[in-house]
């Protein structure tokens, strides 16, 4: 179970260009939540993964992970069991390195790095299993650098190292958004089938409307900060674009489809 309490982020303090990114913001999601993040540039989506994920600290509230306080917890030792994918297919993955590397320092985050025999044998053919499961061929590119493989192909590996120990919570930012529609959508089929298959807490970023209300069981609406709509169920089910456009009017916001969109 993750929750945030009363989390409020203030870029700039106490000077002329103060923002308040994140308002008193509060959310509880069970375990297993797929939700969706929507909201205009600036809504506050990318600094509340931020501080889900340690980059960034809150100024006031609090972060539980399974009861656990972590809002004071080292980035380095939330990795244990946050994964992330961001919209580079690059970010987080070394592209001098082969596909079977990237995959063993993902395999071995946390748990302590030794390379001094290499591989060994149990790991690799663990690693071929899993790309197998992406249907992409990457179990045929083991030995590739990452760097030499196409934008899909990285993202899908990104994806693969981030939840190959399957973390407690997964965290993607607009991780389809550098892709083309075609290769977009095989990775949120990828994206869904794993995150449904072992049950991980997960938030998207995304500015894909017709994908924030396919995807997932949750979508929440941001705006300034804060959280002005969390849409599930039969309601989720009912909303469309221009729902989404109605609920930033009612919210006091002028808002249009292309803000929302990116």
């Amino acid at each position: 179970m993750l929750e945030l309490k009363d989390i409020k982020v203030v870029f700039n303090k106490d000077s002329i260009n103060e923002k308040i990114a994140l308002d008193g913001l509060s959310l509880k999601l069970n375990d297993g939540d797929f939700v969706s993040v929507i909201g205009s540039n600036g809504a506050g989506k990318s600094t509340l993964l931020n501080v889900i994920a340690g980059s960034i600290y809150a100024d006031e509230g609090y972060i539980f992970n399974n009861n656990t306080d972590i809002t004071f917890l080292k980035e380095y030792k939330r990795a244990k069991f946050i994964g992330r994918l961001f919209q580079d297919p690059l970010k987080g993955s070394a592209p001098s390195m082969s596909v079977e590397e990237n995959l063993s320092l993902a395999y071995c985050r946390g748990k302590g790095l030794n390379f001094k025999f290499g591989i060994n044998k149990k790991d690799k053919n663990l690693f071929i299993e899993s790309c197998k499961t992406l249907g992409i061929g990457l179990e045929n590119r083991m030995t590739s650098e990452v760097g030499l493989l196409s934008g899909g192909q990285r993202q899908a590996l990104a994806l693969l190292m981030a939840t190959i120990n399957i973390p407690d919570i997964l965290l993607l930012d607009e991780h389809t958004a550098a892709l083309d529609p075609k290769t977009s959508i095989k990775i949120m089929d990828l994206t869904n089938k794993i995150v449904l298959k072992n049950k991980i807490t997960t938030l998207m970023i995304t500015h894909n409307i017709e994908n924030a209300l396919k995807y997932g069981n949750k979508t929440i609406v941001m705006d300034n900060g804060k959280i002005i709509a969390i849409l599930e169920g039969e309601e989720r089910s009912k909303m469309n674009i221009g729902d989404i456009l109605k609920l930033y009017n009612n919210s006091g916001s002028v808002i249009s489809d292309k803000a929302i969109l990116g």
